[in-house]
């Protein structure tokens, strides 16, 4: 729910962080790109501080009208919340997907490998810029596993399972059920198991399907080292988190 919803429309305002309409270098809503896909200027909403004002929630929703403080999308949001405050600072969030940023302080990174620039956060005006990674198949793969496979019944039963595998089988899952994600970025590749033997089973599957979130994070974390050249001492990494 945006702020216009909770606020009766009262407020129009938003924390644009990267659309195709916003401009993140200028900080303005770009001219040329709303007339080329027939966007009226004068509909878009203010863009403000992530602490700013953005007015009060309706009475109805929560028994009183609560101030609005503070915007933030969910990946920017899950980056404050592990305190990535510093350039090199980096959060990885699990929930269906992976979702990796690095924070680049008050440079826009242009990604030579195929990531996306983003602004992470924005006070007293001065946005701090980030690069962002999205694995489209994480906690999903184990799902996966539970809902299609039949393998598991509860998410939390992987590790046990999992650890029960023939340390001499080299199973791979590549759990691109959706496309692939960064730094790829191609819809059409689907998912595949390589390494089968006949004594390939629910624990060999499984530990191939946990590992396999490891290695798509890695790729993100090589991409953002190729394109962050900062001293690896200015590079703190923040914690991870389920989503």
């Amino acid at each position: 729910m945006g702020a216009d919803h909770m606020t009766y429309g009262a407020s129009h305002a938003t924390n644009a962080s990267r659309t195709l309409l916003y401009n993140i270098r200028e900080g303005r809503w770009d001219e040329e790109l709303c007339a080329l896909l027939g966007v009226p200027m004068s509909m878009l909403p203010e863009v403000k501080d992530s602490s700013a004002d953005f007015g009060a929630s309706r009475s109805d929703l929560f028994g009183r009208e609560i101030p609005i403080y503070g915007v933030a999308g969910d990946q920017k949001a899950t980056t404050v919340g592990q305190a990535c405050f510093e350039p090199g600072m980096t959060k990885s969030t699990y929930g269906t997907g992976c979702f990796a940023l690095l924070n680049t302080g008050d440079t826009p990174i242009l990604s030579k490998n195929r990531l996306l620039t983003t602004i992470a956060y924005q006070l007293d005006g001065k946005p701090t810029y980030a690069l962002e990674a999205s694995i489209f198949i994480a906690g999903a793969v184990v799902q996966w596993l539970r809902d299609e496979l039949k393998i598991i019944r509860k998410a939390s039963e992987t590790q046990a399972l999992a650890e029960q595998a023939d340390p001499a089988q080299n199973i791979y899952l590549v759990p691109e059920f959706v496309g692939l994600g960064a730094p790829y970025w191609d819809p059409e590749c689907r998912g595949a198991i390589f390494g089968l033997t006949r004594g390939t089973g629910p624990a060999e599957i499984t530990k191939a399907a946990l590992e396999s979130v490891g290695y798509q994070t890695r790729d993100l974390l090589d991409a953002m080292k190729g394109d962050w050249t900062a001293p690896a001492s200015a590079t703190p990494c923040c914690g991870s988190t389920a989503a």
